[in-house]
C-alpha cells in the first residue's frame, strides 16, 4: 500500500490532455492520499516506512496540492493546463516518495526527483527568461544535491557500510567517527540548504518564482522547500543521536540567522510582488532552520506548516492579482481591500501573516523562538533585528496593494473562495496552535 501512495499521483496521466478530467484527477489524487495515508502510519515496505513526521508532511503536501490544483482550473487556459497538471503529478509523486522513504539513499533520489519535476513548473511559460530561471534552478539545485550525495555516502561509510535505513543508522552513529560526521553534516546542510533556499545559496529562488506561473509558485514555496527541509530534519536527528548536536546547532543557527537577516533585507526595494514573496520564503525557511538549531524540532515543524499555508495563500492571491490586473509591480496595484475585497482581504492578510502579526500562527512560532533565543542575548537581539527588518520590508507592499490608490479588478472567474479557506485555517492555527501534537511528532526524531 505504501507503493500505491508513491504511484497514485501518476493517475493524472490517464486524463491525457482533457482539461476537465485533469482537474478532477488532480484534486481526487491528493484527496485519496489524505484518506489513505493515516491508515498506513507505522507500516513498512522495502525502503519505505511511514512515521509521524513523514505523515505530517505528506498530509500537508496533499492538502496544499489539492487546493492549488482546484484554483488552477480557472487560472490556466485550456490549451496549456495539461502542462501544469502533468508536471504537478510528477512533483507530487516525488514528494510522496521522499516522505515515505526510510532509506537515506532513496530519500536523496526522491529529493532530486522533486527538483527535476519542479523545473518543469518553472519553465511552464517558456521563453528566454523562463529558460534562464530554469537553468539556474537546475544547476544550483543539482550542484547542491550532489554535495548532499557526498554527505550521504560519507554517512554510509562511517557506519561501516552496513545500512542506509534511517532508524538503523540512528542506532549506529554513536559509534561513528565524530569528525567524519561533522564533515558529512556540513556537506548535507549546504547540499539540502541550497534547495531550502538558505543564504547564500538562494540565487535560484527569486528568478524561479518570478517566472513560474502563480499556482506553480504556490507549490514551490508551500511544498517543495519542505521536501529538502524534511531531509535536514532527518540528518539533524542523526547528529543529535550521535551526541553532536552542539556542532550541528552552531551551523543551523548561523545559516538560519543569515537567511533571516539577508532575506528580510532583500525585501526592501523589490518592485515585483512575486519576487518579494520569494525572498519572504528565504526568510521564513531561515526561521525554521533557526528553530531547529535551537533544539526545537517541534517548533520547526510548526513553523513550516504556518509558512506553507501563509505562502500558498499569498501566491494564490498574487496569481489572482496578476490574472486580473496584468501588472507584476507592487506600485501598479492598489486599493485591493476596498475595490476587490474577495481577493484583496485574504491577500493583504497573508502579508500580515508573513510579517508575523497576531493572531496568525507565524507570530506564535516567532514568539516561542524568541523565548529560547533570548537565553543568549546576542542571539536574541540578532533574531529580533531580523524579524523587525522582515516586518518593515513587507509594510509598504501591504499598505500599497491593500489600501493604496487603485481601481477595481474585473476579469475571468477564479476560485477566490479557496483563499478564504486558507485564511480560516491560518486563523484557527494561530488561535489554537496544536502544540502537543507537534511535541509528539518531535519524539519520532529526537532521542531523549
Amino acid at each position: 500500500m505504501l507503493y500505491l501512495l508513491v504511484f497514485l499521483p501518476l493517475m493524472v496521466f490517464l486524463a491525457r490532455r482533457e482539461t476537465t478530467l485533469l482537474v478532477q484527477l488532480s484534486v481526487l489524487v491528493p484527496f485519496l492520499g489524505l484518506l489513505l495515508a493515516p491508515f498506513l502510519l507505522g507500516t513498512a515496505a522495502g525502503p519505505f516506512r511511514l512515521d509521524g513526521v513523514g505523515l505530517f508532511y505528506l498530509l500537508l503536501t496533499d492538502l496544499i496540492y489539492g487546493l492549488v490544483a482546484l484554483f488552477a482550473r480557472g487560472y490556466f487556459p485550456r490549451e496549456e493546463a495539461w502542462r501544469f497538471y502533468w508536471a504537478g503529478a510528477l512533483f507530487l509523486a516525488s514528494a510522496h516518495g521522499a516522505y515515505l522513504a526510510h532509506n537515506l539513499g532513496v530519500l536523496w533520489i526522491f529529493v532530486e526527483g522533486s527538483t527535476l519535476a519542479s523545473a518543469l513548473l518553472v519553465y511552464h511559460k517558456g521563453g528566454a527568461r523562463a529558460l534562464e530561471a530554469t537553468w539556474k534552478y537546475l544547476m544550483l539545485g543539482s550542484v547542491g544535491i550532489a554535495m548532499g550525495l557526498i554527505g550521504v555516502i560519507l554517512v554510509y561509510a562511517l557506519v561501516g557500510g552496513v545500512t542506509l535505513d534511517w532508524g538503523e543508522v540512528r542506532s549506529l552513529v554513536g559509534e561513528a567517527n565524530p569528525e567524519g560526521l561533522k564533515v558529512a553534516f556540513a556537506l548535507l546542510l549546504v547540499g539540502f540548504g541550497t534547495k531550502v533556499g538558505l543564504f547564500p545559496l538562494q540565487a535560484w529562488l527569486p528568478d524561479a518564482h518570478a517566472e513560474a506561473p502563480g499556482p506553480a509558485s504556490a507549490l514551490l514555496s508551500g511544498t517543495l522547500l519542505n521536501v529538502a527541509f524534511y531531509a535536514l530534519l532527518r540528518y539533524t536527528a542523526l547528529m543529535q543521536a550521535a551526541g553532536l548536536f552542539p556542532f550541528a546547532s552552531g551551523l543551523l543557527l548561523a545559516f538560519g540567522l543569515l537567511s533571516l537577516v539577508f532575506g528580510a533585507w532583500f525585501l526592501f526595494g523589490q518592485r515585483e510582488y512575486k519576487r518579494l514573496l520569494a525572498y519572504s520564503s528565504m526568510e521564513h525557511m531561515g526561521l525554521a532552520v533557526f528553530a531547529l538549531g535551537l533544539g526545537l524540532p517541534w517548533l520547526a515543524l510548526f513553523h513550516t506548516l504556518a509558512h506553507s499555508l501563509s505562502k500558498t495563500l499569498a501566491f494564490l492571491g498574487a496569481s489572482g492579482i496578476l490574472a486580473l490586473s496584468h501588472a507584476k509591480e507592487v506600485g501598479r496595484v492598489g486599493g485591493l481591500v476596498l475595490h476587490t475585497p474577495a481577493l484583496g482581504v485574504p491577500f493583504t492578510l497573508s502579508l500580515a501573516a508573513l510579517g508575523g502579526l497576531p493572531p496568525f500562527p507565524l507570530f506564535f512560532a516567532e514568539f516561542k523562538a524568541v523565548e529560547v533565543a533570548m537565553k543568549s542575548p546576542w542571539l536574541g537581539v540578532l533574531y529580533l533585528v531580523g524579524l523587525g527588518l522582515a516586518f518593515a520590508g513587507l509594510l509598504y507592499p501591504m499598505a500599497q496593494m491593500g489600501f493604496g490608490q487603485g481601481k477595481p479588478l474585473r476579469g475571468r472567474g477564479l476560485d477566490l473562495w479557496l483563499l478564504w479557506v486558507l485564511l480560516l485555517l491560518l486563523l484557527l492555527l494561530g488561535v489554537l496552535p496544536p502544540v502537543e501534537v507537534f511535541k509528539a511528532l518531535e519524539v519520532v526524531l529526537w532521542k531523549p
